[in-house]
């Protein structure tokens, strides 16, 4: 039992050394993948309990997205990011992918087999939309009179559902997200993905290259028991 009992404590002695608070850096709110004003989201509920798995704690400073490369250095990382960003280290494995979609309601046989074909279309786009989704489709865009932009994502999801536009142009999680938000209007006619835009992969990067095998680990745990997966139902089904 003697034996037995000093076992237990030198383990729990190395499991407590190799532990700790793991603080990462990330950029500003964006439901549901990091809501910040309630420290949860999609992508923060998974990095957290693939961290927990491995007995580290997840603490997130939030700063402006262009202070991530910068401020990770003082921490022990950084989250959503991946190896475009120039920055060198111990990225993870991939976590999370986000996938923007320009997206129509059946009924409306809205055709888009290109980006060339928003060149006419009444649309409304996330925020900054031309920045981040090609110079295609920036070029594409400005010329459209009837092309805009909100900050507000349930507003494209209430503009798309009420008739008032052909199309947005959404994250699919997000477009998800803030459906399940709206209230006192119809959102079950079904929608049309057009699938115009490649799919990013994001992964958190680690100073410390043990964390991030930790982490990895944990990760695969968490597919493989389904709770990925699970996490990801409860913000957008």
């Amino acid at each position: 039992m003697k034996r037995l009992a000093l076992f237990i404590f030198i383990m729990f002695i190395a499991f407590s050394a190799t532990a700790k608070e793991v603080t990462l850096v990330a950029g500003l709110s964006l439901p549901p993948y990091i809501i910040q004003e309630s420290n949860s989201g999609m992508e923060y509920d998974i990095i957290k309990e693939a961290l927990a798995k491995k007995g580290h704690v997840l603490k997130i400073k939030y700063v402006p997205f262009v202070r991530v490369a910068v401020d990770y250095k003082k921490v022990d990382g950084a989250v959503t990011i991946n190896e475009s960003s120039g920055i060198k280290g111990n990225y993870s494995n991939d976590v999370m992918t986000y996938k923007n979609y320009a997206i129509s309601l059946k009924k409306n046989s809205v055709k888009v087999n290109s980006i060339n074909d928003l060149k006419d279309k009444k649309i409304v786009a996330f925020q900054n939309a031309t920045k981040y989704l090609g110079p295609l489709y920036a070029k594409t865009v400005k010329s459209n009179p009837k092309y805009s932009e909100i900050a507000k994502q349930v507003l494209q999801v209430k503009l798309l559902y009420s008739g008032r536009t052909d199309l947005i142009v959404s994250d699919i999680n997000i477009f998800k997200f803030y459906k399940k938000k709206v209230k006192g209007m119809k959102t079950t006619a079904k929608i049309k993905l057009h699938e115009l835009f490649k799919g990013v992969k994001y992964k958190v990067l680690f100073n410390d290259a043990s964390i991030r095998n930790d982490f990895n680990a944990g990760l695969k745990m968490l597919r493989k028991s389904g709770r990925y997966n699970a996490i990801i139902k409860k913000y957008v089904k």
